[in-house]
């Protein structure tokens, strides 16, 4: 059973986005450096607008905005917290589930074990008269209090 590959894959969209996040971060943090980098070498208040910190604020703006675009890119919406929807989380952190050592049923699905394993022994239980701790159907004694069984 081979499974597409084309599912494991980050799309060219979320790439972009991811991308197009980053480059807004790194503007961001240009622009608010340049607060500090206005107040060391110049005269702050001998610029043409009114507010020395604007550059800052649009800068911080600009990372946290930039951050978000790029979280979506990365993990998708639901994987990114924006729609909660677990199966579409599922589906949008495949690619980084995969690249982390997969997912349980991911690594079954490719070694074919998930019908080995679903053919467990059926546990049976049985309670102690004197204690009342459960124990396996084949013991001799409790394993709480050393009564025979």
């Amino acid at each position: 059973m081979q499974k597409d590959p084309s599912k494991n894959q980050i799309s060219s969209e979320r790439k972009t986005l991811f991308y197009v996040g980053r480059a807004l971060m790194g503007i961001g943090f240009v622009l608010f450096l340049s607060v500090f980098v206005t107040f060391a070498f110049a005269d702050p208040f001998a610029l043409p607008y009114s507010n020395p910190m604007a550059p800052g604020i649009v800068g911080f703006i600009m990372i946290f905005i930039g951050t978000l675009i790029s979280n979506v890119g990365a993990h998708g919406k639901a994987g990114s917290g924006m729609i909660l929807d677990p199966e579409q989380a599922r589906e949008d952190l495949r690619p980084f589930s995969r690249q982390a050592g997969g997912m349980l049923n991911d690594a079954l699905d490719a070694a074919d074990l998930k019908e080995h394993l679903s053919a467990t022994k059926e546990i049976i239980k049985i309670r102690c008269r004197s204690c009342g701790e459960l124990n396996d159907e084949d013991s001799t004694f409790c394993k709480k209090c050393g009564t025979r069984m």
